[in-house]
């Protein structure tokens, strides 16, 4: 069966196999959509680790989709995955050229794309900037546009969370653009009608219509998205226990089945929502950034101990570099072992990103990829809001 043949069966197959499957896991519904124009890209907001099958059982028509690199460095199962659906390869860290190409290819072809604009799914619920050559790439392909929103999905499986939870959550498209459409529009107007389109707040849907999640260990790894106590104000004194997330100065909260946040009968919570809480993080993040900017150049803003460095080559392979302790200073990036000590200049860092919900990947000037990952649950979002406040300082500074 040659490739687009194969393709287009495989895509079928995974429908009717798991369609039912995963539709009842979320308890996902949404009427298979047909397009009207061919080729065309498919823009959905990025809610769960499994949009690429909830957006797959959506349409009628098969797609390929941009996929993180990380999937084309797991050896074997690379390679069954290729076979079958024959993904296209970005580095999560970097604005990849050989992405793009590979995007207008098959639009040349005839095939359909998907693409999540955001670049990564949302911590907080709330639909995250789009990526700033979006409008362009959607402008020039002369490609169909179609935008496709997903609601409730934050809430089944909040992006800090390893556990689904059972409520309610929907696809649908919510409008298809015709080339001729599209032609018509400048780079602002697309980008705003994508915007606008994507745009989600589970927060504001769960205070017009409340719809319970139910799971275990709701609130279990709500520090890798909240790391600043807004009590003490301390950074990395959080922790979870099942519902429960609290601080070491005796700060606590209950994450309930709505999503919100808890106190007791005494005493409410300082923030009602994830978001409230972020948000004020964010503006934290600054302060504190400006703070550190007087700092000794040898104080450690923070550390995590039982890391693993790796050099990745991409949609390849990964390379171990060593096993060790990562430091952040207000200049620089710090990683050490036992056998070597690397150093990578904030600002000789390109991009820093996170995937899934701990691995950090960065790309230095000289183009080369890193992934450091951990084994324990620890927050590496501290490390990309710190990072992107002191390297935006230090670029202020020259």
């Amino acid at each position: 069966m040659k490739g687009q043949a194969r393709h287009r069966f495989v895509f079928r197959l995974l429908q009717i196999a798991l369609g039912p499957l995963i539709r009842r896991k979320f308890n996902y519904s949404s009427i298979r959509a047909k397009l009207a124009n061919k080729p065309a890209i498919i823009l959905p907001n990025h809610v769960t680790f499994w949009d690429p099958l909830l957006v797959g059982i959506s349409f009628a028509t098969p797609m390929y989709f941009v996929s993180s690199d990380h999937i084309f460095r797991l050896g074997i199962t690379s390679k069954i995955i290729q076979f079958l659906v024959d993904p296209i390869p970005r580095t999560k860290s970097d604005t990849d050229r050989k992405t793009v190409i590979s995007m207008f290819k098959r639009l040349r072809a005839g095939k359909n794309i998907c693409i999540f604009p955001e670049g990564k799914m949302t911590w907080t619920g709330e639909t995250d900037r789009l990526h700033a050559t979006t409008a362009r790439l959607i402008k020039r392909s002369g490609a169909a546009l179609v935008t496709f929103r997903m609601i409730g999905g934050y809430l089944s499986q909040p992006r800090w969370s390893r556990y689904i939870r059972r409520g309610k959550m929907t696809g649908s498209v919510v409008r298809e653009y015709s080339p001729a459409e599209l032609a018509k529009l400048s780079l602002d107007q697309i980008e705003e009608i994508i915007k606008e389109d994507l745009y989600e707040n589970a927060y504001e849907r769960q205070r017009k219509e409340p719809q319970a999640y139910r799971g275990k260990k709701l609130a279990e790894n709500l520090e890798l998205a909240l790391y600043i106590c807004p009590a003490c104000n301390s950074i990395c004194s959080l922790k979870s226990q099942d519902d429960l997330f609290y601080c070491s100065c005796g700060y606590k909260v209950i994450y309930n089945e709505y999503g919100y946040f808890t106190g007791s009968d005494t005493e409410k919570p300082i923030f009602e929502t994830v978001l409230d809480w972020s948000k004020w993080q964010n503006e934290r993040v600054v302060d504190l950034a400006k703070d550190f900017k007087n700092m000794p150049l040898d104080h450690v803003i923070f550390e995590d101990k039982t890391e693993t460095l790796w050099r990745i080559e991409r949609a390849r392979r990964s390379e171990l570099l060593g096993k060790g302790t990562l430091q952040l200073y207000k200049d620089r990036l710090v990683f050490k072992s036992p056998d070597k000590d690397y150093t990578f200049p904030l600002d000789k860092i390109s991009n820093l990103d996170i995937h899934g919900r701990s691995t950090i990947i960065f790309t230095t000037a000289t183009d080369e990829n890193y992934e450091l990952k951990s084994k324990h649950a620890r927050c590496a979002l501290k490390y990309q809001d710190f990072y992107r406040q002191l390297k935006t300082k230090k670029k202020g500074e020259d």
